[in-house]
């Protein structure tokens, strides 16, 4: 008989539990279940700027050597708001904490506090449109979700995205922000911004709210389920008549979502398809569109390359639509300059994603790299030139040379340099702009936690394995459905 190895976490922590108000009044039985004698949360801090942003972290009762338990990141309401590191153990974290809950759900909860006078939505105006960037509170959620990723052992791809109240308004706006990350999320009792809905593409949403809440409307729900629903996208909506703003009672409780979000898995193919899908529907039935780059984009014409993945995609809505491949190894932008007229205007694209830049980093450790001056200049050309036929443009940042974190790789210097300029570029041009550079350094961050330089994303650290396609296919279709339904808005 083989008996498997158990080892207990240290108690880093000494302290009371969860406040009486953490549980209804009339279930005492409840309040006593959920109050342990002895805390086990460990606690940490990140950095954003010039202020520290604590958090707890919930491990399971026992870890077994080898094994990897699921994550939830759970975001608290307005009401547990400080900087006392306990507050925002009430409702969902000291639930997991009890004995009935960690022994049916082993995991990790990651419970960061937000400080007061601040959210982890950051609005704009009318307090539904969510801005570019995320706020502090978010940003720092995100770091710690990092960092414990890279400290515990962690299963990447059963990272659970949770929230109530002002949390359920963080969850609608990190999900669309990563939706990458996580292989679930619900949104309790809170609201989102319903024109990022297509970006929850491949991620199952659960949302639930109180009928009767006059903390948080459940038009505010109603309104972001009926969006995901108008995209035939995952979504399980649960209204509760009668049930005011504690509709996280019986979300998490039994009968709630708890199983469905414990049973769920990270798909990134699904997401792959189904961003891909709401593309094809957006696109004219005659649709041509256009590839134009280097070896990455010559390489993904192949079987399961990401312009492939696209074309069957498109193929499948709109069979008279055209993909054009134009990738050739090597290229940089001033080969481009020599063969777009011929290669994407005289073939009649209506649409092109241009992605280069790579080689004109790369290429400077044999001195046959492009100056950063004349990659604007020949960027603004192309997208220019590409613009004069017609055609919407996407313009995409150079990836990734090296899969090291960011920064630690010989050419990121450089390479963010170029994404830069990249960036600069489809801004002055009116380009949708595509940002791999980011996208690539977010994925790393959470499913890189052994810092390795190839593998996760690419195969020797620039061209792309199977995931990497998977991952660039989504990006693509994204914001070239975003070019489209620009164009037929202006």
């Amino acid at each position: 008989m083989t008996m498997t190895a158990r080892r207990s976490l240290p108690i880093l922590l000494l302290v009371a539990c969860a406040a009486p108000d953490s549980v209804p009044e009339n279930a005492p039985e409840l309040a006593r279940e959920r109050a342990p004698s002895v805390d086990r949360y460990l606690s940490g801090e990140v950095r954003i700027g010039e202020q520290d942003y604590p958090y707890v972290l919930l491990p399971p009762a026992e870890l077994v050597d080898g094994e990897r338990y699921p994550l939830v990141l759970f975001l608290h309401g307005a009401g547990e708001r400080g900087s006392d590191n306990q507050r925002q153990k009430m409702h969902f974290p000291d639930r997991m904490a009890s004995s009935s809950y960690s022994k049916r759900y082993p995991c990790f909860v990651l419970a960061p506090q937000c400080p007061e006078d601040t959210g982890w939505a950051n609005f704009g105006r009318n307090a539904i449109d969510t801005m570019p960037h995320p706020s502090d509170a978010l940003s720092a959620a995100m770091r710690a979700t990092a960092e414990v990723v890279r400290s515990h052992p962690i299963d990447t791809d059963r990272i659970i995205l949770t929230g109530l109240s002002m949390g359920g308004y963080g969850t609608f706006d990190l999900a669309a922000r990563h939706p990458d990350w996580f292989s679930t999320a619900a949104a309790i009792c809170g609201g989102g911004d319903r024109r990022k809905a297509a970006l929850y593409a491949g991620l199952p949403l659960h949302i639930w709210h109180g009928g009767e809440d006059l903390v948080v409307p459940a038009e505010r729900s109603q309104v972001m389920a009926a969006a995901l629903r108008a995209l035939q996208l995952d979504v399980h909506y649960t209204e509760l008549p009668g049930v005011g703003h504690n509709s996280w009672e019986a979300a998490y409780g039994d009968g709630g979502c708890l199983d469905a979000l414990f049973a769920a898995k990270r798909n990134p193919r699904m997401s792959q398809e189904e961003t891909a899908r709401l593309l094809a529907h957006a696109i004219a039935p005659d649709e041509r569109i256009a590839f134009l780059g280097d070896s990455i984009t010559q390489a993904g014409d192949q079987p399961g390359g990401y312009v492939d993945l696209l074309r069957t995609a498109i193929a499948q809505v709109h069979p008279g639509a055209t993909v054009i491949p134009a990738g050739i190894s090597g290229n940089k932008v001033p080969h481009l300059l020599g063969r777009y007229q011929r290669d994407v205007i005289d073939k009649q694209a209506t649409l092109v994603f241009l992605y280069i830049g790579i080689n004109d980093v790369w290429h400077t450790t044999s001195g046959r790299g492009t100056p950063a001056g004349a990659y604007e200049a020949g960027l603004t050309t192309l997208v220019r030139a590409l613009h004069a036929s017609g055609a919407a443009v996407v313009l995409a940042t150079p990836s990734v040379i090296g899969e090291h974190p960011h920064g630690t790789n010989d050419l990121d210097q450089l390479l963010t340099q170029f994404a830069a300029i990249s960036r600069t570029v489809a801004a002055a041009e009116g380009a949708t702009l595509c940002d791999l550079q980011a996208a690539f350094q977010d994925h790393l961050r959470i499913f890189n936690p052994e810092d390795k330089d190839k593998g996760i994303l690419t195969r020797d650290g620039v061209h792309l394995n199977p995931a990497g396609n998977l991952l660039l296919a989504t990006q693509a279709a994204r914001a070239l459905r975003e070019a489209v339904l620009s164009r037929e808005n202006s």
